[in-house]
């Protein structure tokens, strides 16, 4: 048995392995496919931004069909998933242009899973990182923020149709 299970770890890849090891439980998952979901808005965060430097470029937020019933009656039903997206920019010759992705904001309604965070699970994942997940914020420092709006079902931005 033991001859067996070392065989099947050294079959897998290490990162899986370390993904495997290092998720929590209650860690949210990449969500796979966002950028066909419904594309709720962007924008643009220019180098004349004090944040610049850690926030600058184009965001992009899309929403599941589940998410997409929140943006519009907010009110987000269980399952709901809305991801923001950053990628960050240049200017080539005033044409800004997106180029690397600077993170994946995650969060997920699951009002059971998460009950100590409103509802919701937030995870950020790192660049292009389908499994590293940023060590902050941590969930709970997404949702103290997050919390200021909760008669906006405790999402932050809006849906421009």
């Amino acid at each position: 048995m033991k001859l067996a299970t070392g065989v099947l770890l050294l079959g897998l890849p290490a990162s899986t392995l370390a993904w495997q090891l290092s998720a929590p439980a209650d860690a949210v998952a990449y969500p796979e496919g966002y950028r066909d979901w419904a594309h709720v808005k962007s924008a643009l965060v220019s180098p004349a931004h004090p944040s610049f430097a850690t926030n600058g470029g184009f965001q992009h937020i899309y929403a599941n069909p589940q998410g997409m019933i929140g943006y519009r009656t907010r009110a987000f039903p269980e399952g709901s998933v809305v991801v923001f997206d950053w990628l960050e920019m240049r200017d080539n010759n005033g044409a800004f242009e997106e180029t690397a992705r600077r993170q994946v904001d995650v969060m997920v309604k699951d009002s059971k899973r998460f009950a100590s965070t409103g509802g919701w699970g937030f995870q950020r994942f790192v660049k292009d990182s389908k499994t590293e997940r940023a060590a902050a914020p941590t969930p709970q420092q997404c949702f103290e923020c997050h919390e200021k709006r909760k008669k906006d079902g405790l999402v932050l931005s809006s849906y421009r149709p």
